[in-house]
């Protein structure tokens, strides 16, 4: 059963998600998506201030999250 999420909630969301999206935009990524169905990162490889150490911890938190919600699924990488 979803739960239903408050507006104020979803403001602060949607709000972490465009700060999110404008921090991983400065070191190299183009799209990040994430749900259920999807899971996508595409680089922009011509990028000068590409953090891979930083990427890859992000990643890595990123997948514990979503296992811990969801489960394990398996990387199309």
């Amino acid at each position: 059963m979803m739960k239903t999420i408050k507006q104020e909630d979803y403001t602060k969301l949607n709000k972490a998600l465009y700060e999110l999206e404008d921090l991983l935009g400065c070191i190299g990524v183009k799209e990040f998506s994430l749900s259920r169905e999807k899971h996508n990162m595409q680089m922009d490889l011509n990028a000068e201030n590409i953090d891979t150490e930083l990427l890859s911890t992000f990643c890595n938190k990123i997948e514990r999250i979503h296992f811990a919600k969801f489960g394990r699924w398996v990387s199309n990488r």
